[in-house]
């Protein structure tokens, strides 16, 4: 990994943290789904207490608590105006650039692009709510027609056709952490089980590769504070030449993800299960080549992103 600079000792580059200190209020407790409100009584905590509270709180699990506790949100929800620490001017100067990456290249096509709007974002100390992180099903969605970000954010697209999730898991500080996110959505592994395959990999090597390398990603992202939606690789049909061959290891591949978000706090997003048809399959009307979903798979991917952010009270 590059810089164009060395940060100064004790400098914070990971972004706005939410680490705790002695002087801030304690950690929302996490309750659980359907827990009735205890009313606020004259001596809870301040509005200020509450946002600051909400920040502390980590992402939640769609099967498993909704978000923080009661006093912790605003409607239900984390509020839209979160506090967040400007860039100093020395930070505005530290640029993140992960150099040539290799492997397939696909990346390194895109760098040029991705390097430029970092820096746009990070000069600008630009807020941004929501990074996806991605290969060719990301980069291919116009996120703009699916979602509205919060007030005085942007959400970011750094989706690459044909990357691997384990070239992401190298770029993931240029593209991800350094521009100060509040959420990462992670859709990773459909290339990386195609190219195994051609290297003649076992199944054991090829589930472990993409589940290790998507694995790194969540933990840089929870380290910098950053909520995690982790989704599960999208299935395929006949329409797709290397279909039989990915059919079962994308089931234990997801398998693997929802555990590993289970174990680490994380949200699964399981797109899977309603874009496939009673065969198992991705739904003909889903998409065209049998790989790439259309405008109703994003309709569907769009849908279940924003429900399972609504579950655990998180703004994208």
């Amino acid at each position: 990994m590059k810089t164009n600079g060395v940060f100064p000792a004790g400098m914070n580059t990971k972004g706005p943290s939410s680490r705790r200190r002695a002087s801030d209020p304690p950690p929302c407790s996490r309750s659980p789904v359907g827990r009735a409100r205890r009313p606020a009584s004259r001596s809870g905590p301040s509005p200020l207490a509450r946002v600051l509270c909400a920040s502390l709180c980590g992402t939640m699990l769609i099967a498993g608590p909704a978000g923080c506790g009661p006093e912790s949100r605003v409607g239900g929800m984390e509020s839209a105006r979160v506090v967040r620490v400007k860039r100093t001017a020395v930070e505005k100067a530290r640029l993140i650039d992960p150099g040539t990456l290799g492997a397939n290249g696909a990346a390194d096509r895109r760098r040029f692009f991705f390097n430029f709007w970092n820096e746009q974002i990070i000069r600008e100390d630009v807020a941004v709510g929501t990074v996806f992180m991605g290969d060719s099903i990301t980069e291919l969605w116009d996120l703009n027609a699916y979602f509205r970000p919060a007030p005085g954010e942007v959400i970011e697209n750094r989706g690459v056709s044909g990357d691997l999730a384990t070239v992401m898991a190298r770029r993931f500080e240029a593209d991800v952490i350094q521009l100060r996110p509040r959420n990462v959505v992670i859709l990773a592994g459909t290339n990386d089980v195609a190219d195994l395959i051609r290297n003649n990999k076992t199944d054991d090597e090829i589930i472990s590769t993409v589940t290790g390398a998507i694995e790194q990603m969540m933990d840089k992202a929870r380290l910098a504070d950053i909520k995690v939606f982790v989704c599960s690789i999208l299935p395929t049909n006949a329409d797709y030449r290397m279909h039989e061959q990915r059919t079962e290891l994308r089931a234990r591949i997801n398998e693997r993800l929802q555990a590993a978000c289970l174990a680490r706090g994380c949200i699964y997003v399981d797109y899977a299960a309603e874009m496939r048809d009673a065969k198992g399959e991705l739904r003909k009307d889903l998409a065209r080549d049998g790989l790439h979903p259309h405008y109703a798979g994003y309709a569907i991917m769009a849908r279940m992103l924003k429900s399972a952010a609504r579950a655990n009270g998180i703004v994208l």
